[in-house]
């Protein structure tokens, strides 16, 4: 699977929440399906905990939130990408 092609295209036809504090409301409460988290994130270990606690699928992306934000065809930096909704996308595959 070609990661940045599915991260655009769940931005563009999916429900995301962008941030870590908008995940952590997301897992609270039941509607996440799938956390992205940049490798540098500063609340990857809050995020990571919350997240098994609900049995929520977490993927690590390898690079940084200054790539993962362009990645998601946004310019500006991303830490956590919190998929409600896939769209068109096949990015829930990461969950596996």
């Amino acid at each position: 699977m070609d990661i940045q092609k599915a991260l655009r295209a769940v931005v563009a036809t999916g429900k995301v929440y962008m941030g870590a504090a908008q995940a952590e409301k997301a897992i609270k409460g039941g509607k996440a399906k799938l956390v992205i988290v940049a490798n540098n994130s500063p609340e990857k270990t809050g995020i990571v905990s919350a997240a098994n606690g609900k049995n929520v699928p977490v993927h690590e992306f390898s690079g940084m939130g200054t790539e993962l934000g362009p990645a998601c065809g946004k310019p500006f930096s991303v830490s956590v990408l919190t998929v409600l909704d896939a769209g068109e996308s096949d990015i829930l595959q990461l969950a596996r």
